[in-house]
């Protein structure tokens, strides 16, 4: 498989980002890799956050662009690194390697790929952007910035029946029936995991941002991956998970879950 670095070098706007990642999706489903289950909700999202960015729903559309771009090369670098046996945070490996042994559920991928990328990636991100712009410790810039960023929180409040309804057209259509039984809890219950991981995502931003010295900075990086791969662990260890190395092979095969 083609590295996703080789096949468009220099990103700069979202519009470079969905063309790559709509590329990397076709690579993905003609291969039959089940990464493209994360893939392609991503790519959802990714679309959804264009629109949002000529609407004058962000305070700062042209700053967010910028960050969304640094978000997904951190996902385009972990998908290379692990092509090429190199390494990548843990959440990134343990995503991609059960995603390669095809023995989990359509919801197991796009859980895992969604954890390493929001709880892993975005606080490297965020503070990388906000040191070149030096918006620490400026409080009102920095506040500028959470507003933004937490405006995310409603686009993605947004997507979840949008995100429900890609993976049962194309990967699991019981997800449909389960949607209907929780009525609007699965919902609900999206919206305040992905709002809390964003919490924490700020939080841990702020921590890099305040890092006395490099060596404190790396081992809150350190921290920051170890925390993100024991929640990708505890989605695994979950009762309705362990059985899908046994169950996952089949239900997969007839698009159920």
């Amino acid at each position: 498989m083609e590295l996703v670095s080789k096949q468009k070098a220099g990103l700069e706007t979202i519009d470079d980002v969905i063309e790559v990642m709509t590329e990397q999706l076709r690579v993905f489903q003609q291969s039959g890799d089940h990464r493209v289950v994360f893939h392609r909700v991503y790519l959802l999202m990714t679309k959804e956050m264009q629109k949002r960015l000529s609407t004058g729903f962000f305070l700062d559309p042209v700053w967010l662009e910028h960050v969304l771009v640094g978000f997904a090369q951190y996902y385009f670098h972990a998908i290379d690194a692990f092509q090429e046996g190199q390494p990548c945070p843990p959440a990134w490996e343990l995503a991609f390697r059960q995603a390669s042994e095809k023995k989990g559920f359509v919801l197991q991928d796009a859980l895992l790929g969604i954890n390493a990328h929001i709880n892993s990636d975005l606080p490297m991100v965020m503070h990388n952007i906000l040191s070149e712009e030096q918006a620490w410790p400026d409080a009102r810039k920095m506040l500028h910035r959470r507003q933004d960023h937490e405006r995310i929180n409603y686009v993605l409040a947004d997507l979840v029946d949008l995100v429900q309804d890609e993976l049962s057209n194309y990967y699991a259509r019981f997800i449909r029936v389960i949607d209907y039984v929780m009525g609007r809890k699965d919902e609900s219950l999206s919206s305040i995991i992905l709002s809390h991981c964003r919490t924490a995502v700020w939080y841990n931003s702020e921590l890099l941002l305040g890092a006395s010295d490099e060596e404190q900075r790396n081992l809150q990086r350190r921290r920051i991956e170890n925390d993100a791969l024991a929640i990708s662990q505890k989605v695994i260890s979950l009762p309705a998970m362990k059985c899908a190395k046994y169950l996952a092979p089949f239900t997969r095969k007839k698009h159920w879950f």
